[in-house]
């Protein structure tokens, strides 16, 4: 991991067919610890179960973690295509793709919820396709082992995405890597055609590593 100062604006860079993240997303954050936390996050992250059945415009998860006094919190909900008059954004952006220095929205204008304390001052600069995350329920159990095996036990019939995030507060980060991997299993079909004959395609394929400081 290389050091960049907490003084420099650290800009995490997240592309199409990367190894990391939800596809086509920028988030910005001042602080080089609080994107440590969202790589190691999104590394520790494992999914459990992938939904069976797609349904369309909508992808519904249980994602759990630990606490730091030794219980397991778990929230269900969802990621639901955003639309106007019913018609999907495909395309959300709030800056040029290939664009960094400008003002974005802030985390909590896209998780309306249950936003985690080290995660608050997130900007996204860019998104694609929009999709907000929403939680329905959140519970807390003792223990963190017995727990695991439960949750495992009880969704394991239901067609539903049961994400375990390394911590309780990286939840939303765990839900981003399942998006991804399922973006990357099942390609829109719009987004395709849109990008294949987009010029500004190939500066997603060319932007730097995470990490550019711009």
């Amino acid at each position: 991991m290389f050091w960049l100062p907490d003084s420099l604006r650290a800009t995490i860079q997240i592309l199409l067919f990367s190894n990391i993240f939800m596809p086509k997303i920028k988030v910005r954050t001042d602080n080089q610890k609080v994107y440590e936390k969202i790589v190691e996050a999104y590394e520790k992250t494992v999914i459990i179960q992938k939904q069976k059945q797609l349904t369309y415009g909508r992808w519904d998860f249980v994602v759990f973690g630990s606490t730091d006094k030794n219980e397991t919190v778990i929230r269900e909900g969802y990621a639901e295509q955003a639309s106007i008059k019913r018609v999907p954004i495909y395309i959300a952006s709030l800056a040029q793709p290939g664009l960094t220095n400008v003002n974005g929205i802030a985390i909590e204008e896209f998780i309306k919820e249950d936003i985690p304390e080290k995660y608050k001052g997130l900007e996204i600069i860019h998104v694609d396709p929009l999709r907000p995350l929403t939680i329905n329920s959140k519970d807390t159990f003792p223990g963190t082992n017995k727990a695991t095996e439960q949750i495992c036990r009880d969704y394991e019939n239901q067609n539903i995405a049961v994400i375990h995030s390394p911590h309780e507060s990286d939840w939303m980060i765990g839900v981003m890597k399942y998006l991804s991997e399922c973006d990357k299993a099942f390609p829109d079909p719009v987004q395709e055609s849109f990008y294949r004959n987009s010029p500004a395609h190939s500066k997603f394929l060319s932007l730097e590593s995470p990490g550019q400081l711009n």
